[in-house]
This record gives structure tokens, sequence and C-alpha cells, in this order.
């Protein structure tokens, strides 16, 4: 645990001007919204940046490994004697690590809205960690397919996937109880009303479950892949 701990943090250190753009952003953001603070734009807010997060989750895992094989840096990683699986674990830990900096940020900015404009939030710490383990099973989901995918369509798999129920509820389906990132979603923009929800402990359980399946799986491909030659 302690070599995963640590390839996650160095990869949250090679990903600070992310973590500074995202700080100034979210920032500058809330003294806009704190001029005009209402109930609906409170709710927008928070919708709105529940999507940011997952995307960011993917589109911090999706390069990852690419990344490190074209710079040679997971060479010499895995020479230390670090396993693969431990090595996975470690980015995942790191995109973890900067999914939940980015989840605690929104939270407390919508609460201090809230509390600003004198609007209850009960309930929002509840789905501020729905969020942050949602991102932490779309961030798994992507690491999983770029083990064996280029980036560009490695994205846009686990972008399937996490929102396949988008697909099938037209078809008449419901299947949101497997799918936790898709349910969170559907949760805030439904049903959510900064009042506590019926079924956010089984969507967070899920959502683990969904972050440890993927990374089990993409550890059992990834120690078959040939990661001494650089990608094109």
């Amino acid at each position: 645990m302690r070599a995963i701990f640590l390839i996650g943090i160095n990869f949250v250190r090679t990903q600070w001007i992310a973590l500074a753009v995202m700080f100034v952003y979210v920032t500058g953001i809330s003294g806009v919204y704190r001029l005009h603070t209402q109930r609906e734009d409170l709710l927008f807010f928070l919708r709105w940046h529940a999507g940011y997060a997952i995307f960011l989750a993917i589109m911090m895992a999706v390069p990852a490994l690419q990344t490190e094989r074209k710079t040679r840096r997971i060479l010499a990683v895995l020479s230390k004697g670090i396993y693969r699986w431990e090595y996975l674990g470690g980015i995942l830990c790191g995109c973890t690590i900067i999914s939940a900096i980015f989840c605690l940020l929104i939270g407390s900015t919508a609460a201090w809205l809230g509390q600003q404009g004198g609007i209850a939030t009960d309930g929002l710490a509840a789905i501020t960690l729905a969020i942050f383990c949602c991102c932490m099973a779309a961030a798994a989901m992507a690491l999983f397919f770029a083990t064996f995918l280029h980036p560009l369509p490695a994205m846009g798999a686990a972008s399937v996937i996490l929102f396949l129920p988008f697909l099938l509820d037209r078809t008449g389906s419901h299947p949101w109880a497997f799918f936790p990132v898709a349910s969170l979603i559907h949760t805030l923009w439904t049903t959510f009303q900064f009042r506590p929800v019926s079924g956010l402990p089984t969507l967070i359980l899920m959502a683990i479950f969904q972050a440890l399946a993927c990374w089990i799986a993409a550890s059992v491909i990834f120690a078959r892949r040939d990661v001494t030659i650089s990608p094109e």
C-alpha cells in the first residue's frame, strides 16, 4: 500500500497545473454565483460541476499509461520491484486524490453559497461523497480501457459504459442500480433538492465495488501487456 500511495502522490505532483487551474476556476465561479444566489442556481452549480468532476477523473486516467510509456518512466518504476497491479493502483490513487480535492472544493463552495444565500443544504455532504465515489469509479473504468486501447477510443468506451443507462432508458429499461455514475447524474437532475436522498448508500457501495472490479480487471490485462515498446 505504501508503494501505491507514493506513486499516487507523485502522479498528483505531475498534475499541479491542473490543480492550480481547478482552484482558480472554482474560486472565481463561486464569486460569480455569490452575486445572485438562489436555490435553483445552487442546484445548477452542483449538478454541472458534478459532471465536471467525473469528466476530469476520466481525462486524468485515460492518458496516464500512454504518457508513462512514452517517457519510459514506467520502466524506471517497475524496475524498483513494483508490481504492475501496484503501479495501476498508484495511478488510480493519484486520480482519486485529485478527484477528492475537486469534490471538496465543490462541496465546500456549495455549502458556503448556501450559507450566504440562507439556503438549507441538508444532504449536501452525502451527495458530495457520492460524487467522489463515482469519480473514483469513472477513473477506474477509464484506466481499465486505457490498458489495451489508445486514449481516444478508451475515453469513448469508458463514457459509453458509464452512461449506458441513458441510452437504454429510451427502450424502457431502467438499469440505474448497476451504473452508479449514470445513477448519480440521474438523481442530481431529477430528485435531489438538498434533502437526504434514499438509495445513496447503495449507490456509493456500487461505485466503490465498480472501482475495485475495474482495478482488478485492468491489473489482469496489464500484467500481459508489453510496456517496453513506446506507443505511437
